[in-house]
């Protein structure tokens, strides 16, 4: 298959895989079973008509799977390389319940409400990590699930951060994204514009999403060999 992809190991139509030299898949990842799972409970009476928004999809592996899934999903992914491969995977699954759009997230709101918003991988990468939290509660109908990257008290053995400091009133750490304008378009993994980013601490994201207006906040922990819970967490935050 042509293109180069760089995490995203998804099955496709025809038996072919979009990263076959990964001995995982998709299917076989944690935070997708869970969240399958979680979708399954939270919607009894079926995915049919229940709208879900990956932000910032980079290559489109959990929307496809969504979809498979039964629910109409949306992928946006603003990196244009990422969002060719986003092409090349919705040219190799028959899921006309499946959208990519190549855009900022930051223009989430123009895309309607969705009953669930999904958000893995981003948020780390956001230099107002607070007002993106207001915006997704603003789309959201009943729940989002959040995977990030989180500042801790204790110094970050794997990533370079800043002390602890405050940012949007949240109390979290700096970590330095962007060293000039053309990595933006290099780098397929780091933020788009913002050269740095703001890592919130794991109190601040849970109180901040009670107060954009979900009634519960829950942690979910994800075990798998690559994860330091101390520093990356799974947060499902739910609307009645």
């Amino acid at each position: 298959m042509a293109g180069s992809f760089t995490a995203h190991n998804i099955r496709l139509d025809d038996g072919s895989f979009t990263k076959p030299e990964q001995p995982y898949q998709m299917e076989d990842l944690a935070l997708l079973k869970f969240t399958k799972q979680f979708l399954r409970i939270l919607f009894p009476e079926g995915a049919a008509g229940k709208r879900v928004v990956d932000l910032g999809c980079l290559e489109g592996g959990y929307a496809v799977e969504l979809a498979r899934a039964g629910f109409d999903a949306l992928g946006i992914e603003v990196r244009q390389s990422n969002f060719e491969n986003c092409q090349r995977v919705k040219a190799g699954t028959n899921l006309p319940n499946l959208t990519f759009l190549c855009d900022d997230v930051s223009n989430l709101a123009k895309y309607g409400v969705f009953d669930v918003v999904f958000c893995c991988g981003l948020l780390y990468h956001l230099e107002e990590p607070r007002k993106f939290v207001d915006l997704m509660a603003q789309v959201c109908r009943r729940a989002a699930i959040i995977d990030t990257h989180i500042a801790d008290t204790q110094p970050n053995g794997e990533f370079v951060l800043s002390e602890v400091t405050e940012n949007e009133g949240w109390a979290g750490r700096w970590y330095s994204e962007l060293e000039d304008d053309n990595q933006r378009h290099t780098d397929k993994w780091s933020a788009w514009s913002n050269r740095k980013s703001f890592w919130p601490m794991k109190r601040d994201l849970m109180q901040g999403l009670l107060q954009a207006g979900f009634t519960m906040v829950l942690e979910y922990p994800i075990f798998e060999p690559y994860r330091d819970l101390s520093h990356r967490a799974t947060i499902v935050a739910l609307k009645d």
